[in-house]
């Protein structure tokens, strides 16, 4: 995981702009993973609708992926 520094966020919310500030995460998992990963962030996560999402990487370094693939826990 990776925890980005404070950024500022600027919303709309139930008709009302909001700004919050926040620390954008950056968790790695494998695509086995990834609906019980959503399913358990989102029911822990304090907002009712959280920026939850997945990018898929256009390539990644064989060494890199078999470490990760190698540390998820599905």
């Amino acid at each position: 995981m990776n925890l980005i520094p404070p950024v500022e966020s600027i919303y709309r919310w139930q008709g009302q702009i909001e700004t919050a500030a926040e620390v954008r995460a950056i968790f790695k998992t494998s695509a086995v993973a990834w609906p019980v990963f959503e399913r358990t962030l989102a029911q822990q996560h304090p907002y009712a609708v959280p920026e939850i999402r997945a990018l898929e990487p256009a390539a990644i370094s064989h060494a890199y992926q078999a470490w990760l693939l190698g540390e998820v826990v599905a």
